[in-house]
């Protein structure tokens, strides 16, 4: 998925679970990282979760104009798709990708997600995203970097041993 991968592999946590323990290779930071730091010679990528309630400017300096010079991807998991901040907005705005999973509590965001990007096309992302999360841990792939084909935008199943599926407009 990343191409180069990653040197160092950095999360970032809000609160700490004992699977931690078995990852090797990854360092953990409690709460948000202090970037002053790293400078741009390793590719790192950050994983920010549970940090939802902690989002503020230093998170959207991080996605918005850090990433880009400290050499850092940046990877945000949250449970809600549209944040109650202007920053969660500037964030998800400058998303490369969104990798959504059914919520049942609370279906209308997909909706949303489709109007802003599929205006009069709303049935396309709906059914797109009933198919990609039908089965447990399902999830829907929104790629949005600009040099993505409209035709590739919405993909699922991407790691092996799975089969990449891409749902194309009708």
């Amino acid at each position: 998925m990343m191409t180069p991968p990653p040197e160092e592999l950095i999360c970032c946590y809000g609160a700490w679970q004992p699977g931690y323990n078995e990852m090797r290779h990854v360092t953990f930071v409690e709460g948000l990282p202090d970037v002053e730091q790293w400078t741009g010679a390793k590719r790192r990528l950050v994983i920010l979760d549970d940090l939802m309630s902690e989002t503020n400017d230093k998170v959207t300096q991080l996605f918005t104009k850090e990433s880009h010079h400290r050499n850092l991807s940046v990877m945000y998991i949250v449970q809600n798709l549209f944040g109650e901040n202007k920053e969660q907005r500037t964030i998800s705005l400058n998303s490369h990708y969104l990798v959504v999973f059914k919520n049942p509590r609370d279906a209308s965001q997909i909706t949303h997600l489709a109007k802003q990007m599929y205006p009069g096309k709303l049935k396309y992302v709906q059914e797109a995203f009933k198919d990609a999360t039908s089965m447990p841990h399902g999830y829907l792939l929104f790629d949005l970097r600009q040099e993505t084909p409209d035709h590739l935008r919405l993909r699922t199943k991407l790691f092996p041993p799975e089969h990449p599926v891409v749902y194309l407009q009708k």
